[in-house]
């Protein structure tokens, strides 16, 4: 019987350990005390984790849900996810994901990150609404961007609804973070609709993730 992700693949991601790490953006560090970036550039979400480094199978396995139509793998890929949120305990309202851009949606046919988080909601009864957040404008590839210009390209990107985000504690599911830039940006939107709390949960992580 075939498998989407083996367990061999699975057995070889780099997991995040959740100790000794920044409370707030989540990256990992000699002891559990905030950051100086956090310090420094205050962001707006309750706090940040990711469940594993993006390398190896875990990136592979990541280029083949955006990259190669493999939507199936999603399931999977969500299962970690699940079990981390489980472990931090956070109380959440609903879940959604970072939006794509119109453009780049048309290209894939669909949202990576929310299938991410359709799986997610399913497995925790989290209510999943992908509407919550709106990208206003299409944006570039953070893809070779240094931190200073991700946060240029993402800012005033996303505007989200206070009819539904107003009170609300919710999660942001996105596949990839690596300066924290597109969370702190969605954070903010949810922030000026009235989000009490704001978390943020993506699938891996590269490099070092910092706001500076």
């Amino acid at each position: 019987m075939g498998v989407r992700w083996c367990v061999d693949c699975q057995a070889k991601v780099k997991v995040i350990p959740q100790n000794n790490i920044c409370p707030l953006c989540g990256i990992p560090q000699p002891g559990s005390v905030l950051c100086q970036e956090c310090i420094a550039y205050q962001p707006v979400y309750t706090a940040v984790r990711s469940w594993g480094w993006y390398e190896g199978t875990l990136r592979s396995a990541i280029h083949r849900l955006k990259y190669h139509s493999d939507m199936g793998v999603s399931e999977e890929l969500a299962k970690p996810l699940t079990h981390l949120l489980l472990d931090l305990n956070w109380q959440v309202d609903l879940v959604t994901a970072v939006p794509l851009s119109q453009k780049r949606r048309r290209e894939r046919g669909y949202n990576q990150s929310a299938l991410l988080a359709v799986w997610l909601g399913l497995t925790t009864g989290i209510h999943f609404q992908e509407s919550v957040i709106d990208r206003t404008r299409d944006t570039n590839s953070q893809v070779g961007l240094h931190a200073h210009q991700r946060r240029q390209n993402v800012m005033g990107a996303f505007t989200a609804r206070p009819q539904i985000a107003a009170g609300k504690s919710i999660l942001i599911l996105d596949d990839v973070t690596t300066t924290g830039a597109t969370m702190q940006a969605c954070a903010q939107a949810l922030q000026a609709a009235g989000a009490s709390r704001i978390y943020g949960l993506t699938l891996a992580r590269a490099g070092q993730i910092h706001l500076s």
